[in-house]
């Protein structure tokens, strides 16, 4: 008989944005799941949210309790959630879900995997302390890479033993290259010229994904490259700061905002060059995505991303909140077309590692693992 597994998320999307992170793992991840061994549920901790609507168009059914975070009746809930569907194990993502999550794994008897996607900058004090009082009811934490994994044993006190790192990933043949024709017809499509040099952004508009300082060097690379377009896709709270401050800085009629969309592996067949301005990330799929869809690459060198991406490989990064190192990489890249295009040859080859496929079959491959320790 397959085993239970439920999934328990805080929220599905982030500061207006219409999908994130999870979200996308969430719908990427259920189809995969082994149906012989894993009978797989979500649950969500507040109300209906756009993107959780988005998952269930996918037809991945969520369950909503509708509460705060701090709602102590989310403890209840749990427990009779996870009874009804027979979880032997609980997954959590995000700090109430991991904190009501443990209490209620160890009510019911189900094991509790802790699934961390970043080391954050911003974890409250509180949230310290819960970690340490409920270390123990953690069997297993999934860290998505390398600095996100120390951040699990150091700052919410994960013993090492109990970690694993799971990479990210996409659905890599989702993602492959476009022909020409597909790319001309994106570009035509979004009112931008066939023959720009177009850099593009993918994500949603938080303070983290650090737009600001990619509007910033923007305006250097125009200085040098006013023909460069600037392709800005995804939604959030910082939309309308940021279309301000295009004004300001005099680049607007350069730059272009998508919004929210869904059709991500057109968009980056158009681009030229593809950028991530992150001040902190896990790794971001996007990076995933870019990489399968053979873009060159410029990234800050953020986490995940400086483990994934090899400096003048598979891509060049430069550090965070420097928009005179990001205009120098992407100028660098927009003038070269050999090292662009050897960065994307490479870029496409170092995906392969990296599809999510392999991401299901770890996780899976670790409900094993800790099922078989709490049989013994």
């Amino acid at each position: 008989m397959p085993v239970g597994v439920l999934h328990v998320c805080d929220k599905f999307g982030v500061a207006g944005s219409s999908i994130h992170g999870v979200s996308r793992l969430f719908s990427w991840w259920f189809p995969r799941y082994d149906p012989a061994r894993f009978t797989v549920s979500l649950c969500g901790l507040k109300r209906p949210e756009p993107a959780s609507r988005l998952l269930e168009e996918q037809g991945i059914p969520v369950r909503h309790l509708g509460r705060g975070r701090f709602d102590p009746r989310i403890l209840g809930d749990l427990v009779r959630v996870a009874r009804e569907g027979r979880a032997a194990i609980l997954h959590v993502h995000g700090y109430a879900a991991a904190d009501f999550g443990r209490l209620a794994a160890r009510r019911v008897g189900a094991a509790l995997v802790l699934h961390e996607h970043f080391a954050d900058p911003r974890m409250p004090a509180y949230q310290g302390l819960a970690d340490r009082m409920l270390a123990r009811f953690t069997d297993r934490a999934i860290a998505v890479s390398g600095s996100t994994r120390d951040f699990l044993v150091r700052e919410r006190h994960v013993p090492a033993k109990r970690v694993r790192l799971i990479w990210n990933g996409a659905p890599l043949a989702e993602f492959a290259p476009v022909t020409p024709a597909a790319a001309l017809a994106t570009r035509r499509a979004l009112g931008l010229p066939a023959d720009a040099p177009l850099v593009g952004s993918i994500s949603r508009l938080s303070e983290q994904k650090g737009h600001r300082y990619l509007l910033d060097a923007a305006a250097r690379v125009l200085r040098r490259r006013p023909d460069t377009r600037f392709l800005i896709v995804g939604d959030g709270d910082q939309m309308e700061p940021l279309r301000r401050q295009a004004g300001a800085l005099g680049i607007a009629p350069s730059v272009s905002f998508a919004g929210h969309r869904t059709d991500v592996p057109a968009l980056l067949g158009a681009l030229d060059v593809f950028c991530i301005s992150s001040t902190y990330e896990g790794t971001p799929l996007a990076l995933f995505e870019a990489m399968a869809a053979g873009k060159a690459i410029v990234s800050t060198a953020v986490d995940g991303c400086r483990e994934v991406l090899e400096d003048g490989a598979t891509g060049l990064l430069v550090p965070p909140r420097d928009p005179e190192a990001l205009a120098a990489a992407l100028l660098r890249t927009l003038d070269d077309a050999a090292l662009r295009a050897s960065l994307a040859k490479r870029a496409r080859e170092a995906s392969a590692r990296y599809d999510i496929a392999a991401c299901v079959a770890q996780m899976q491959d670790l409900y094993d693992e800790v099922l078989a320790e709490k049989a013994r």
